[in-house]
């Protein structure tokens, strides 16, 4: 077998690893990007008491667990829930700490892993609240990306 043939043969058998990989790493990359852009809009809309945004970010079928308070309410009592706090003037301010993590979920979505730091609103301003870890599983329904479950726990005060 000449080079030109070896050479060809090596290049079909090499070469689609390092172009799979590279297409992965860019779908990754591009996944992570989505992801944290939904993050901060979420989150500016909560820091904003937007909540007629914030609910377009939740399925219907939104579980949220907690590590103190359990299973939250259902998705409507929890956005009542909101709205109270926001008119109250109490529903504090959310930021992330460090970077999200993102790893793609085949056919369903993604999941999105981090540290976030609360802080309370008070008469003089506002005082730092819990930090916790969070995970989040975002569904992918046809480009509408929404929050379809929540899991907040290793709370600190």
């Amino acid at each position: 077998m000449n080079c030109r043939v070896a050479c060809a043969l090596a290049l079909l058998v090499v070469a689609p690893g390092p172009l799979l990989a590279q297409r992965t790493d860019s779908a990754s990359a591009n996944l992570a990007a989505k992801i944290t852009a939904l993050d901060s809009a979420l989150f500016a809309a909560f820091n904003a008491c937007d909540v007629d945004t914030i609910e377009n970010y939740f399925t219907e079928d939104l579980e949220f667990y907690h590590d103190y308070a359990g299973l939250a309410k259902p998705r409507s009592a929890s956005i009542n829930t909101l709205r109270e706090e926001c008119a109250a003037k109490r529903l504090g301010r959310r930021e992330l700490v460090g970077r999200l993590e993102v790893h793609p979920l085949r056919g369903y979505g993604a999941i999105e892993i981090g540290v976030h730091r609360f802080f309370v609103r008070t008469p003089n301003g506002e005082r730092p609240g819990s930090t916790a870890k969070f995970i989040h599983v975002w569904k992918n329904d046809g480009g509408n990306w929404r929050i379809a479950r929540v899991l907040s726990f290793d709370h600190v005060q």
